[in-house]
């Protein structure tokens, strides 16, 4: 009986957790979504500044690349109705987002695909690789970025 009762509260906090975002203010949304790329990209950058200098290590990589990778196929939650530019919601996301949502889409699936391929790259542990399906990612990044993203200040 305890086994059920556990288990129906993690279904119902796992329910709620998923739901969350669908109720939240736009701001909350705006700052989910921040802080999610956020954290992407300091694994981003962290893999290329280990690329770029020399010191390769691997366990590490092969953590972020996971992580990247985890993001990528969470990202499709950060983009609510009514999470976009809006007054009084500071966000970089531009309106394209909403208005074009099947090449945004698009944009996202380019990004998720080549966040596997990455983090199946870097399991496999060969540096020279690695940075060639880090760029590879990278320009997914730029891609969407240029199209969807407001630059920054």
């Amino acid at each position: 009986m305890v086994r059920y009762v556990i288990g129906a509260c993690v279904a119902s906090i796992a329910l709620g957790a998923a739901t969350a975002p669908l109720f939240a203010a736009p701001q909350d949304g705006a700052r989910a979504r921040i802080a999610a790329y956020r954290q992407l990209g300091e694994k981003f950058k962290a893999v290329n500044d280990m690329l770029r200098s020399g010191d390769v290590q691997l366990p590490l990589i092969r953590r972020y690349a996971g992580q990247i990778r985890n993001s990528a196929h969470n990202q499709y939650r950060l983009f609510p109705a009514n999470s976009g530019p809006q007054p009084g919601v500071k966000t970089a996301a531009l309106k394209e987002i909403w208005m074009r949502p099947n090449d945004f889409r698009t944009a996202q699936d380019k990004f998720a695909r080549q966040a596997e391929i990455f983090q199946r790259v870097a399991m496999a542990g060969d540096p020279t690789a690695i940075r060639t399906e880090a760029r590879k990612l990278g320009g997914t990044c730029k891609q969407c970025h240029d199209n969807f993203r407001a630059e920054s200040d």
